[in-house]
């Protein structure tokens, strides 16, 4: 009688592990397969306190294990370096000028030529690293963009709301894509959005608090969803760092 009493038991045992091992649910929630693929983007152009809020930026990314892109005006990269130096390898760099200036307000091509590839200097000697994305300061460009770009070797552009662009095969293809103003957004708006095959955009200035930028990570981790960076999204490596 014990060793039948004794063989129920393994058996009883054995069956609740092979449960455990099928049903994902059993011991925990599983994540969603196609969580919506999302892209933190961080403009760094005002230099008030800009030091303190990249330093809070990059402890925040780190703590939420958070992928994203920054992008820094050259004459911001240029006075502070270490808003270069502080992010880690998950977080793209990327210029926006070197004095974060409307390019269409430029009639002259070779002075905004000298603007895109001074910016994109400044920034790549700070970091000691090689930058290949941009985006255009208010979103701004005329029909000389893509020369512009080509010319200053920059293959990643994300300078619009519905679209980012990626040199390939010799020409910008263009993607489609949604910008929201992470400032302007609570984490409950970008959980409750329609799944989508766009790649949604989250953008920052760095006159937000870094305080709200945590709280809102905080959620949105919560709700699975998938932190990309730009390199990724191109599918090869757009910030070469080491020299």
């Amino acid at each position: 009688m014990r060793l039948i009493h004794a063989a129920t038991i393994s058996t009883a045992i054995l069956i609740l592990l092979g449960t455990a091992m099928i049903s994902p649910t059993f011991f925990r929630t599983a994540k969603p397969k196609d969580r919506p693929k999302v892209m933190l983007s961080f403009s760094v152009l005002d230099t008030v306190n800009v030091s303190g809020w990249c330093s809070e930026l990059s402890s925040i990314l780190k703590t939420h294990s958070a992928k994203a892109a920054v992008f820094i005006t050259g004459k911001v990269a240029q006075q502070h370096p270490e808003c270069v130096t502080v992010f880690g390898d998950n977080v793209d760099i990327g210029s926006q000028t070197y004095n974060y200036v409307n390019l269409t307000s430029i009639s002259d091509y070779t002075l905004q030529l000298e603007e895109v590839r001074k910016g994109k200097q400044a920034v790549d000697n700070a970091g000691k690293l090689y930058s290949r994305l941009f985006k255009a300061p208010y979103g701004f460009t005329d029909d000389n963009i893509y020369s512009l770009l080509s010319r200053s070797d920059i293959v990643a552009d994300f300078s619009y709301d519905r679209q980012y662009n990626i040199f390939c095969n010799g020409q910008f293809i263009k993607f489609d894509s949604i910008t929201y103003n992470g400032s302007q957004h609570s984490a409950e708006f970008f959980l409750s959005l329609p799944k989508t095959t766009e790649l949604v955009i989250i953008a920052f200035e760095n006159t937000t608090p870094a305080e709200r930028i945590s709280e809102l990570l905080s959620k949105l981790n919560m709700g699975y969803i998938q932190f990309v960076n730009a390199s990724e999204i191109a599918g090869f490596n757009l910030t070469l760092r080491g020299g």
